[in-house]
């Protein structure tokens, strides 16, 4: 199937003064002051000084606004840069490449006396830049040469003469090959975290989420309320001022949900014993760091926080831009969205605690992948509370020890290769969760929950198999989510494999060919059997009703 379906790339190019000027850039608060520290400022301008590209810059639109994907620190350079060009390069270099051509203007206009005056007249003019573009303008270095308090004439007061020494002076600032490349994303602001980082090579940022601090730019919670994350994330801005200007650490902004879920990121990364549970390659061992207040960080990763969030609201990993957006759908309930998430954070946190406690005693390990980990915090939490994130409200619940132990029972994910080859996609682990969900409210598994209602109502792809619900956005996910229902429940349909929709096509066969002998386009492998998923989503959904129906399963679309 198609991954771009629903996604939309456009490639422009603009200069870098109407990107800067013209376009509705939306840079986060906490960010707004990122840049490089001098070296790589000094590189990036003498690529461009030098004609060569600097990479395009990737932008996502909504409406008529663009929130900056990859490029933030470029961007923000170059906008310090074409301000205050005096922070990234000192007048002393900056007279250095124009002196010669001030010296020869001098002497053409036989004022060669006025070069020591001059240069500190460009001195004070250069200085006090402050403005975007401010160095085009005549005006401010005429003010500059001829002060208002000045008793005699000065040897600028021809506005001509001014014009021409304007012209040396500017063209020592401006970037002559101002050309850059832009690629726009229109598409599902979910996908935005996942782009950020197939596609970003030089940043230094928290993590591929980052991008969500633009998304999410009021989305504000209350840091009395929130302290430990609150803490928390300040630690962690710390460890990455030496990346950046220290001024940028110094001004970070209003605290929102963004930085809450990154200082909650945080405390993970703090947990030494974290790795019991944390086995995949992205949760990253480092040498103990201390971090203030008598705390090391033992780990790094950028993500982890956020996907908990997302499988917990929305039961699935990448969903955080849809569960967060409902948190903050009602105004007025501040006070509720600030009780709300400095709970869940809590839950999180002593789930977390609980799960590595309990695996410590386990004979098996936890699979080196994120979903495994996923599943058994979800478990956890499921096991104990309901959470509604529509309503803002979290419920304890007795314990329901049917899902607490399966999401604990490790040797079984293990011996039937949960989250593994085949089922090492997003899809299968969203089943997963969704059986853990309908655990809740039906121990023999005959109906499905609500409990958590901040799932989507409705998706692309829509079934209903003997009363439950069955939903997707991708035909793949939607096969898997079937099979994995009828694997629950032990239905049988081995009576009709090889299934073929037409006359040269199989839905769902023992091996993985079509009646023409082509080998499936895109095959899902559940157990024996390979199922074609390369198909419209109408005719995925008609192929799979006409199926289950011969199969004696009560289906409605």
């Amino acid at each position: 199937m198609d991954n771009r379906e629903g996604k939309e790339f456009i490639l422009d190019q603009t200069t870098i003064k109407k990107l800067l000027t013209i376009y509705k850039l939306k840079i986060p608060d906490f960010q707004r002051n990122f840049v490089w520290k001098k070296g790589k400022k000094e590189q990036l301008l003498e690529s461009l000084f030098r004609g060569f590209p600097i990479g395009a810059i990737t932008l996502y639109q909504d409406d008529n606004a663009y929130y900056i994907i990859d490029g933030l620190q470029r961007i923000n350079t170059l906008s310090q840069y074409l301000s205050c060009p005096y922070t990234v390069i000192p007048f002393a270099e900056f007279y250095k490449k124009t002196e010669a051509d001030v010296t020869a203007f001098l002497q053409e206009k036989g004022l060669a006396d006025q070069s020591v005056r001059l240069k500190k007249q460009l001195q004070q003019w250069y200085g006090n830049l402050k403005q975007l573009y401010e160095y085009e303008k005549i005006s401010v270095l005429y003010r500059v040469l001829n002060p208002k308090d000045q008793k005699k004439p000065s040897a600028f007061s021809d506005l001509t003469l001014v014009e021409e020494l304007h012209e040396i002076v500017k063209s020592a600032i401006e970037i002559a090959h101002d050309d850059i490349a832009l690629i726009i994303y229109k598409g599902d602001k979910n996908d935005l975290p996942d782009l950020f980082k197939n596609i970003n090579t030089g940043s230094v940022a928290l993590s591929q989420y980052e991008i969500l601090q633009s998304v999410w730019n009021d989305y504000f919670l209350d840091e009395t309320k929130l302290p430990e994350t609150f803490d928390a994330f300040n630690r962690e801005l710390v460890l990455i001022q030496d990346d950046y200007d220290i001024q940028a650490v110094k001004e970070r902004g209003r605290f929102d949900i963004f930085k809450n879920i990154v200082g909650l990121n945080h405390l993970i990364c703090c947990n030494e014993k974290s790795e019991t549970l944390f086995r995949f390659a992205a949760f990253k061992k480092i040498s103990p760091l201390p971090v203030g207040e008598g705390m090391l960080k033992y780990y790094e990763n950028g993500s982890v926080g956020f996907e908990i969030w997302s499988t917990l609201l929305c039961g699935a990993s990448n969903k955080i831009i849809d569960a967060v957006d409902l948190i903050f759908q009602r105004t007025g309930q501040q006070d509720q969205i600030n009780r709300f998430v400095h709970d869940l954070n809590r839950i999180i946190l002593d789930a977390v605690d609980t799960a590595i406690q309990k695996l410590a005693g386990n004979s098996c390990s936890v699979m080196e992948t994120k979903y495994h980990s996923l599943y058994i915090i979800a478990g956890i939490v499921f096991s104990e509370y309901d959470i509604d994130a529509a309503e803002l409200r979290i419920r304890k619940t007795n314990v329901n020890s049917r899902i607490f132990e399966e999401s604990l029972h490790l040797e079984r994910h293990i011996e039937e290769h949960w989250f593994m080859d085949e089922n090492r996609q997003m899809g299968f682990f969203n089943g997963k969760i969704g059986e853990l969900l309908k655990m809740k409210s039906d121990p023999d598994g005959r109906q499905m929950t609500d409990t958590v209602r901040s799932r989507k109502p409705t998706a692309d792809l829509t079934i209903t198999i003997e009363g439950q619900v069955i939903q997707a956005d991708t035909v793949k996910e939607f096969y898997r989510n079937i099979f994995s229902y009828l694997s629950l429940h032990k239905i049988d349909f081995s009576h009709l494999v090889p299934y073929a929709t037409g006359q040269k096509r199989y839905l769902i066969h023992t091996e993985n060919r079509h009646l023409s002998g082509t080998p499936f386009f895109n095959p899902l492998r559940i157990g024996d059997y390979f199922i074609e998923t390369h198909k419209s989503k109408s005719a995925a959904l008609r192929d799979i009703c006409s199926f289950l129906k011969k199969a004696g399963v009560d289906v409605t679309e």
